[in-house]
């Protein structure tokens, strides 16, 4: 099994080159908080995520990709009314 700082890092990678911080509280739920590396600003916020099922190198791929998507469409949907 993986440990909570090994999750922390592959997760926290995976959105490079955005700073990505991850926290994994005492019951077990993660909050994941994606800002733009250059102004500091929340691009994506997600919390109340079960850590226990991120516990294989392909659950975090998929977690990763599916919130990189929704970051995607956020940012298109920005430029599109911006």
């Amino acid at each position: 099994m993986m440990s909570v700082k090994q999750q922390r890092q592959l997760i926290e990678a995976a959105f490079l080159p955005h700073v990505c911080k991850c926290v994994i509280g005492p019951s077990g739920l993660m909050t994941l908080k994606v800002s733009d590396a250059a102004t500091g600003v929340v691009l994506l916020e997600v919390s109340d995520v079960r850590a226990n099922n991120l516990v294989s190198w392909d659950a975090i791929e998929k977690f990763a990709t599916d919130l990189q998507c929704d970051l995607m469409c956020d940012v298109q949907d920005d430029r599109r009314t911006g």
